[in-house]
């Protein structure tokens, strides 16, 4: 290529605002407006899930990935057969993302129940971090009405989740708990 081509092609790069620092990978959770998460990013494939609620036993079918350029993680589960007391299959999607503002995660659910449920107002979670728990804590009005955790065991490479409802101020024994472990590949 000949010099003055070379030019050429450096200009317009330059006048494009495209430098090789810019090619390169960012930084993570900043300049380039994206939530990263290294808690979350262990939430990232596909878990067969194990679940008790209210003492009774099903399996879930979760997976998660990062959407809509990296804002939110998305959690999806489905129950592998029909919930008793619901009578039909349970489905639910969590969208998790981070407000630097406030300085806290934010927890969007959407489930088989609707927007209707009385004890889960709108499905918005605000949740903190604590190591390898993420605490979610569900209000109406002023008063807390559930305490999730969603905990990460590294030795094991699963998730464990429980929630307890708050009556009164005061924090109930867990009425659900999960134990996610990465799902096997189907044979073929």
């Amino acid at each position: 290529m000949k010099a003055s081509s070379c030019r050429l092609l450096a200009a317009i790069v330059v006048a494009l605002g495209v430098t090789p620092v810019s090619l390169a990978q960012v930084d993570k959770d900043g300049k380039d407006q994206r939530f990263y998460d290294d808690l979350l990013d262990h939430f990232v494939g596909k878990w067969d899930v194990s679940a008790t609620v209210y003492g009774q036993k099903f399996t879930l079918d979760r997976d998660a990935e990062w959407v809509l350029s990296h804002q939110y993680l998305r959690i999806h589960e489905t129950s592998r057969e029909v919930i008793p007391w619901l009578k039909v299959p349970f489905e639910r999607i969590l969208y998790i993302g981070y407000n630097h503002g406030s300085r806290r995660y934010i927890v969007y659910e959407l489930t088989v129940h609707g927007a209707d449920v009385p004890h889960a107002p709108e499905g918005l979670y605000y949740a903190e971090r604590s190591g390898n728990e993420l605490k979610m804590v569900l209000t109406k009005g002023s008063e807390v009405v559930s305490n999730a955790r969603f905990i990460w065991e590294p030795a094991s490479g699963s998730w464990d989740f429980q929630d307890r409802q708050v009556i009164a101020g005061k924090e109930q024994e867990p009425y659900l708990y999960q134990r996610a472990v990465p799902a096997k590949p189907s044979p073929r």
